[in-house]
């Protein structure tokens, strides 16, 4: 499974559907393609968001924040069992309307590139310029097809030689050391890759996870971006170099922006960071659709409490709205911000989010774990999306 989760993921999945395993296909709400029964269903759900959740954590099987749960929710026969810690939220999340930045500039790109030699150049018409020769140099069918960004469509691109820097959209952003990208590369193929997410205690690094993050935070802060979420860190040491890859998402207050999407869709937007970082510094920084500017805030209700949410997902089990596995666990429980492009504003809403990380998945098929082989031929669910104040599914991989 070596170096698999900064590439795209999706293909070992495409054949994951929801709804393929299930004997009634809900229909789509008005708003957008969001897939859920009508009608008593939708009745039935209201009225579990407007009661009071259930306060007797002591009862068995009910899940209380903060705390573990581990159960099946629905039935036997179409039923998702979670195995998860459950996080403790605010009371309240407000959902976020965002924008291009306003704010940055070519100063604001010098200080970003750190340069130490100051021979800078703005390079961005000639950056612009081989884009376009590599695209008319593919052909027909190898060329992208148009795909929807969060931005302004503006492009600054900055070099010294050695470094070189880029805002795209004045939301996404690119740097590369070229002396530090190559001496990671080197080893990149050729060392040991050592999943560090959970910490490096018992690991021999050269250098820790804090320093790392440290080092990560000084780069971004001259952006302003103070608070980020890391979903996965894997480590690689080999010959005295050693760097960390990663990938992040922003964080506001605390809470992070969605980072499992399963099979990419057309017309999505998925903010994501990723880095390899050294202890000389950043090799490579990317952020895509990543730097946003808050807009606005709305706050759309109280959060749902965990009891509440699986009430929910055991009504939408019981009307065949959403199909599981029993047999396959879910390891994960949080509250993010679940992103959608909607003209030129990215809305980011807050949702509880139930899933079983989709590089354990894949690992766990390619094991050959029959649960989750039965899991992909099937159609069922390994990654759940629920708005956190109505409880609407929003998507479902």
């Amino acid at each position: 499974m070596k170096k698999k989760f900064l590439s795209v993921l999706i293909a070992g999945v495409s054949g994951i559907c929801v709804l393929a395993g299930c004997q009634k296909a809900p229909e789509a709400s008005a708003d957008r393609d969001v897939y859920h029964a009508k009608s008593s269903l939708e009745d039935e759900v209201e009225n579990i968001v407007a009661k009071e959740p259930d306060g007797n954590t002591a009862q068995t099987g009910r899940p209380k924040q903060g705390g573990r749960y581990d159960a099946l929710v629905g039935t036997e026969e179409n039923g998702i069992w979670i195995c998860a810690k459950v996080p403790a939220v605010p009371q309240k999340v407000p959902a976020l309307t965002l924008r291009e930045r306003d704010d940055w500039d070519g100063e604001k790109l010098r200080e970003l590139l750190d340069s130490e030699n100051g021979n800078i150049q703005d390079i961005s018409a000639e950056y612009l310029a081989q884009k376009e020769k590599e695209l008319s140099e593919m052909e027909e069918e190898e060329k992208p097809g148009e795909w929807p960004n969060f931005g302004d469509g503006s492009l600054m691109v900055l070099s010294d030689g050695s470094k070189e820097a880029s805002f795209i959209g004045n939301t996404s952003v690119s740097y590369v050391d070229e002396k530090l990208e190559k001496s990671c590369d080197a080893i990149y193929r050729k060392a040991l890759e050592i999943d560090v997410t959970k910490g490096s205690e018992g690991v021999s690094v050269k250098f820790p996870v804090s320093r790392m993050k440290e080092i990560l935070l000084e780069k971004l802060a001259v952006l302003d971006i103070m608070e980020i979420n890391i979903s996965r860190i894997l480590y690689y040491g080999l010959e005295g170099t050693a760097f960390y890859e990663l990938v992040f998402t922003p964080s506001y207050e605390t809470i992070g922006v969605a980072s499992e999407f399963g099979q990419i869709v057309l017309g999505e937007v998925q903010p994501r960071g990723t880095a390899w970082v050294t202890e000389d510094g950043i090799a490579t920084m990317n952020l895509e659709n990543y730097c946003g500017k808050i807009m606005g805030r709305s706050e759309k209700g109280g959060v749902l409490a965990f009891s509440q949410i699986t009430d929910i997902l055991a009504k939408y089990l019981e009307n065949n709205a959403l199909c599981g596995n029993p047999k396959a666990k879910l390891t994960q429980a949080e509250i993010v911000y679940y992103p959608t492009l909607r003209e030129s504003e990215l809305i980011l809403t807050p949702a509880w989010h139930i899933y079983i990380p989709l590089n354990e998945m894949m690992d766990a098929v390619e094991s050959g774990e029959q649960a989750w082989q039965e899991t992909v031929d099937n159609g069922a669910a390994w990654n759940i999306y629920l708005d956190a104040v109505t409880g609407k599914l929003i998507e479902v991989e």
